[in-house]
C-alpha cells in the first residue's frame, strides 16, 4: 500500500500526444495522490529522471528510435528502485516476456486497462519497489556485518562444504579469494583436538551451542592452533545450509595465563622475601659457627683421617651455601622492582648475551646462526635483559646433541615491536609442560632450580614485552621474545 496518502511523482514516456491525455485522464482519476511529468522521448525521461525524484514511471513499448525496453534497462541500471510499467497497444506474449526479463513491474495494454487495473497497478509496482529497496538495505548491512566482522564465520553445505566465507576467515587461512575456499570440506583446512573427535563430529553434535575448543588452522599444509569458540548452527531447513563461527579466544587465554603466572609469581616472591628473612638469619648462625668449629678442630690431632670431622664440617658449609644461593636466586627471579631503564641499542644487548655463551658453543660443535642486523632502541635494563636471553641460550645449548646441535637467533621487526626468535633442534618440551615452564621450582634438567625461566619471564614482563614458547619432542624449541621498539 501507498502509505499516508503520500504523492507520488509520476513519469510518463508518451511519444503520442493522444494516448498521453487518455492515461494522463485515467490516472487522474485514480485514487492516490500524484504529480505527473509528461516525456516525449527517451532523452526527455533522461532529463527528468536527473531533475526530479521520481516515483514511479510508465513507459509506452514504441518510441521512436528506442523502444520502452531500452528506456526500462536504463532505469534499472542507473534509478534501480523507480518501477517501471510498460504501456503497449499490442497484446503480445513475447512482448510481456521481454519486459518482464528487462525488469518491468507490470505490463498493461493500452485499451484493455480500467482506472482500477490502472490504480492496481501503480501501488502494486511501488509496494513492490519499497519492499525491494528495505530487502536490499537490510540485505547490505548485513552482508556488511558478516564481511567485516571480526569473527572467522564460514557458510556450508549440508556436507560441509564451504558456500562463503568473510574477510577474517580468509585471513585466518591466509587466501586471497573466496574463490580458492568454496566447494572444499571444512575439514580440509579445520582440525580439533584428537580428543574431541573430528571438527565435524563435533559440529553435529552440538547444533546451535558454543563450545571451546582449540583449533589447528591448516595453512599452505602447515598446522597452526588458536583457541576459540566455536559457535554452529542451521540457517536454512531447507538446504541444510549452517554457519560455523570460531571467536578467536587465543589473546584471552593467553592474558589469562599471564596473569595467572604473575600472580603465582607475586605470591612466591612475596613468600620468598618472608622466608629469606627467616631462613638467613639461622645460615648466617650456622655460617658463622662452622668458622669458629674449624679454628677449634684446626688445633686438635686426629691421627685416623677416617676419624676427621672437617670432611662432614665441609659438607654443611658447602649445603649451607647453596641454601643461601637458592634463596638469592628466589629472590631474584621474583624480585619485580629492581629495573633500571636506559635507551640502548637492541644488537648491544644481544651480542653481549651471544659472547657470554660462545665458549659453549664452540666447544659442544653446535652450529649457530644469527640474523641480527638491526638498528632498533629500546628501553631496557640492559644488564636484566642480557640476564633473561642468556638464560634462553645457555637452556638451548644443553638441549641439543653434541656436533649435530644447531643454535638459530633472529631478529624481525613490524610496525613498533621487535621480534626476538631463539630456536634449537633439541629434545623439545614435552605439550604437558609448556604451560608450567615459567613456574617457579618447575625444572625438567638434573639439579637445575626452576628460577632461570621464572626470571627471564618476570624480566621481559617488566620490559612490556612478551615470551612464547613453541615446542615438540625430538624436533627441538623456540623463544618468541616480542619487545616495543623506541620510535
Amino acid at each position: 500500500m501507498i502509505h499516508d496518502n503520500k504523492q507520488l511523482n509520476l513519469l510518463v514516456v508518451e511519444d503520442d500526444e493522444d494516448d498521453f491525455f487518455l492515461l494522463e485522464s485515467n490516472l487522474k482519476a485514480t485514487s492516490f495522490c500524484k504529480e505527473i511529468y509528461w516525456a516525449l522521448n527517451f532523452d526527455a525521461a533522461k532529463k527528468i529522471l536527473a531533475e526530479k525524484v521520481i516515483d514511479i514511471a510508465l513507459i509506452d513499448y514504441r518510441l521512436g528510435a528506442h523502444t520502452g525496453i531500452d528506456v526500462i534497462s536504463f532505469i534499472n541500471i542507473h534509478f534501480t528502485f523507480i518501477p517501471t510499467i510498460l504501456l503497449t497497444g499490442l497484446k503480445e506474449a513475447a512482448i510481456d516476456e521481454e519486459a518482464l526479463r528487462s525488469g518491468a513491474f507490470d505490463y498493461l495494454v493500452k485499451d484493455q486497462y480500467s482506472i482500477d487495473i490502472l490504480d492496481r497497478s501503480v501501488r502494486y509496482a511501488v509496494e513492490k519497489s519499497r519492499v525491494l529497496k528495505s530487502l536490499k538495505q537490510s540485505e547490505s548491512k548485513f552482508k556488511n556485518l558478516f564481511e567485516n566482522a571480526i569473527e572467522y564465520i564460514f557458510i556450508v553445505d549440508s556436507d560441509f562444504k564451504v558456500l562463503d566465507v568473510n574477510k577474517s576467515a580468509l585471513k585466518i587461512v591466509e587466501k586471497e579469494s573466496k574463490e580458492s575456499l568454496v566447494g572444499l570440506s571444512i575439514s580440509d583446512f579445520l582440525n580439533v583436538d584428537p580428543q574431541a573427535g573430528s571438527i565435524l563430529e563435533l559440529m553435529r553434535t552440538n547444533v546451535s551451542d558454543t563450545v571451546e575448543v582449540e583449533i589447528e588452522i591448516i595453512v599452505n599444509n602447515t598446522p597452526r592452533k588458536i583457541n576459540c569458540m566455536l559457535h554452529f548452527s542451521i540457517i536454512d531447513e531447507t538446504s541444510h545450509t549452517a554457519q560455523i563461527v570460531l571467536y578467536d579466544i587465543t589473546e584471552i587465554k593467553e592474558k589469562d595465563l599471564r596473569d595467572k603466572l604473575l600472580e603465582k609469581q607475586a605470591l612466591t616472591g612475596k613468600t620468598a622475601q618472608v622466608i629469606a628473612h627467616e631462613i638467613k638469619n639461622p645460615l648466617s648462625n650456622i655460617q658463622l659457627s662452622l668458622g669458629e668449629l674449624k679454628q677449634i678442630l684446626e688445633v686438635l690431632d686426629f691421627p685416623n683421617p677416617d676419624e676427621n670431622p672437617h670432611v662432614f664440617i665441609d659438607i654443611i658449609d658447602r649445603n649451607s651455601k647453596r641454601i643461601n644461593n637458592l634463596i638469592e636466586d628466589l629472590l631474584n627471579a621474583t624480585r619485580f622492582n629492581t629495573v633500571n631503564f636506559e635507551e640502548v641499542p637492541l644488537i648491544e644487548v644481544l651480542d653481549e648475551a651471544i659472547a657470554l655463551v660462545q665458549d659453549r658453543i664452540t666447544l659442544k660443535g653446535i652450529f649457530f646462526s644469527k640474523g641480527i642486523d638491526t638498528k632498533v632502541r629500546i628501553n631496557a635494563d640492559k644488564e636484566k635483559l642480557g640476564i633473561a636471553l642468556l638464560n634462553i641460550l645457555v637452556n638451548a645449548i644443553e638441549a641439543v646433541e653434541e656436533k649435530s646441535g644447531r643454535l638459530i637467533l633472529a631478529v624481525f621487526e613490524e610496525n613498533d615491536l621487535v621480534t626476538i626468535s631463539i630456536t634449537d633442534n633439541g629434545k623439545g618440551i614435552p605439550a604437558e609442560n609448556l604451560s608450567k615452564l615459567f613456574e617457579p621450582f618447575f625444572t625438567s634438567k638434573r639439579g637445575g632450580s626452576g628460577l632461570g625461566l621464572t626470571a627471564t619471564y618476570n624480566i621481559i614482563t617488566k620490559h612490556d614485552g612478551s615470551i612464547k614458547v613453541k615446542s615438540k619432542e625430538n624436533v627441538g624449541t623456540s623463544f618468541i621474545i616480542t619487545l616495543p621498539i623506541i620510535q
